[in-house]
């Protein structure tokens, strides 16, 4: 089968896949990774640049190494030789085990393409995982008596509509049974983190730190926001306020029937949509890793800019692009944490998050958020501009550019005519500048030739103005 040994030449180390020259104990810890992980593949023979060597073990050593495989990890492995004229290559595949496996009483897993043992306080998430329950559902031995009778009303309050069966004047017992947060005689994790009266008492790393800043090291303000989610939400929206700005648009529109008086309508247009930020909010506080025991769910406020991260990548087996797909799946990691927001109104629709965010920032004219899902954390960036200052940087713009391009992100658009007053360049200069900067992708043009072109930042939508600080 020289045609699949050369794909996997091809695509190189990753997380189901890993070469060794020659078998050696290692190979049992990425087998173990493997087997921890999504399975993968392991290939005998090959270095590390993806070069046959070869194998040259014969039947006796081949039982060997499948005994070892066998006692040492209890696994049944697929064991294979492809020949061509390169050599032989030993290929031994697992599969994803239902229950984590240990070697010598250590546990491994893969990351990216590589293997490494797993820490003691990351242990009890394997284990998590790999019997299908969630970090929520784990029950506690705190009392119903930790539970806070108000935030619970709050919440049947705000769920009248998706949840009419459930009244203000229920017991707090009856209405956690329902949303299987007490079982068995015992509170779940999640009902201390939603309704706790000091959820951090027990849960410490359950909280957001969010901070003011002008640059990376000058701190405006700094706060450490406590209390159960919706208190958290709540506490991280009113910062929001305080942090950003917000300028009013009056618009007049006459429709039959209205006066002009009626007709007026005041907006406030913050920096970002307040609603956009409240859906990553809500994403980092339901569907970070709370079994990371070592970080907290960070916000960051610039001028330019407001970063949200959570401690938890997404879902094994779902990328950024699948989130950006529309529609696309929905893998709560705390599915009872995103039953009760779904109640309470406060998530519209599984798997909508995302499209709702984007959606929210292309009608204020704001570049699509980036998402990322890497070492350990999943981030979120709105910006109010494609262009901040730190990329210009490595943009290679002259002068001139560079000045044009902060005429476009405060007014949206530039014409021919503005940037040769801008800049006092001539008109073919001028033509020159703008259409290198097409050509490396950072704005569009608009209109062919004559007085109707202009031309935009890249990634805006037709009709969307700039925005401004």
């Amino acid at each position: 089968m020289p045609g699949e040994l050369d794909a996997w030449l091809q695509a190189g180390e990753g997380e189901q896949l890993e070469f060794k020259l020659q078998w050696a104990d290692s190979a049992l810890e990425t087998l173990a990774a493997f087997a921890n992980t999504r399975g993968g593949t392991l290939l005998v023979g090959v270095s590390d640049n993806g070069q046959v060597s070869g194998w040259n073990g014969n039947d006796k050593e081949l039982r060997a190494i499948v005994d070892q495989i066998a006692d040492g990890l209890r696994l049944e492995p697929l064991v294979r030789i492809i020949s061509d004229e390169r050599g032989r290559v030993l290929c031994i595949s697992v599969a994803g085990a239902g229950l984590p496996i240990a070697l010598r009483g250590r546990y491994f897993q893969r990351l990216g393409n590589t293997t490494r043992q797993l820490p003691s306080e990351t242990l009890g998430r394997l284990f998590i995982e790999k019997s299908g329950a969630s970090w929520d559902k784990h029950p506690t031995t705190a009392s119903l008596d930790e539970i806070d009778p108000a935030a619970v009303h709050r919440f049947l309050r705000l769920a009248h509509d998706r949840l009419p069966e459930a009244s203000e004047t229920e017991p707090v017992e009856s209405v956690l049974r329902k949303l299987d947060l007490f079982a068995d005689g015992q509170l779940r994790r999640g009902a201390l983190l939603l309704f706790g009266r000091r959820p951090q008492s027990d849960l410490h790393m359950a909280y957001v730190r969010m901070g003011r800043f002008k640059t990376d090291t000058i701190i405006v303000d700094d706060k450490f926001i406590e209390g159960n989610l919706f208190q958290q939400l709540d506490q991280v929206m009113q910062y929001f306020r305080q942090y950003l700005q917000v300028r009013l648009e009056v618009n007049s529109r006459v429709s039959e029937g209205k006066s002009m008086l009626e007709a007026i309508q005041r907006q406030d247009i913050w920096d970002y949509p307040l609603d956009a930020l409240r859906e990553a909010v809500i994403n980092a506080l339901i569907h970070r890793d709370y079994f990371d025991s070592t970080g907290h769910t960070s916000i960051r406020v610039y001028d330019d800019c407001v970063y949200i991260w959570n401690p938890g990548e997404l879902q094994p087996g779902m990328t950024v692009d699948d989130l950006l797909r529309r529609p696309h799946d929905s893998r709560p990691r705390n599915p009872l944490l995103a039953r009760v927001f779904y109640y309470a109104g406060w998530i519209e629709h599984w798997g909508s998050g995302i499209t709702r965010i984007l959606d929210l920032c292309q009608a204020q004219g704001l570049p699509a958020p980036q998402f990322r899902s890497a070492s350990g954390r999943f981030e979120v960036t709105f910006s109010r501009s494609l262009y901040t200052v730190a990329p210009l940087k490595g943009l290679n713009l002259n002068e001139r550019q560079e000045k044009a391009l902060a005429y476009v992100r405060e007014q949206g658009q530039i014409i021919n005519k503005e940037y040769q007053f801008l800049t006092g360049a001539s008109k073919p200069t001028a033509t020159r500048d703008l259409e290198a900067m097409v050509a490396a992708g950072i704005l569009e043009k608009h209109g062919r030739t004559g007085k109707g072109t202009y031309y935009r930042l890249k990634g805006l939508t037709n009709g969307s103005k700039g925005s401004r600080g």
